[in-house]
């Protein structure tokens, strides 16, 4: 059974286990040196969103979501074109552990940042979503698309793999 959910209150199993699964989610070379240091000042800020997905128990997956223009500060020399919006928030990072993907998992997590952005009164979610996994797809079957561009050679953690940069709305309930 899965179960999502927002995560508040952490400690060193919960970086441990959000670095767990992002290693094990992405290719390896994609892992972050200092991933603990990472997800440790990530999951101490306030304003971030952290979605954990749990399959039977176990966590599974993990979903941050940061604001677009912290976004923008970090992203603005790989791709010039994204632009700050104080009620916007990007989704920076998505994963889920092999074992419990194709279960819904991936709904589950964007339906609880849905309603967490509408709670916190934002309007649109940004990120930039892989072409090869499907996500972009996923993303554009799931929200109202508002703007979407393809960057053909995305380096910034896939090697020039391509990749659509996609802002939608935050559904209404």
């Amino acid at each position: 059974m899965l179960a999502a959910e927002i995560v508040k209150n952490f400690d060193k199993n919960t970086v441990s286990e959000v670095v767990h699964i992002n290693r094990n989610s992405f290719p390896s070379h994609w892992s972050a040196a200092d991933a603990e240091s990472y997800y440790g000042e990530m999951l101490l800020d306030e304003k971030s969103i952290h979605i954990l997905l749990s399959d039977n128990g176990k966590r599974a997956g993990y979903m941050l979501a940061i604001p677009q223009n912290a976004a923008v500060e970090e992203l603005k020399n790989d791709d010039p074109e994204i632009k700050k919006d104080a009620s916007e928030y990007y989704i920076e990072t998505v994963g889920i552990l092999p074992g419990s993907r194709g279960k819904k998992g991936l709904s589950l997590m964007l339906e609880k940042l849905a309603a967490e952005c509408r709670r916190r009164g934002v309007k649109k979610i940004s990120l930039h979503a892989r072409i090869t996994n499907n996500l972009s797809k996923i993303i554009q079957k799931k929200f109202k698309i508002v703007g979407i561009r393809r960057l053909e050679k995305w380096r910034y953690y896939n090697f020039e793999e391509p990749t659509d940069y996609i802002e939608a709305l935050v559904p209404a309930e």
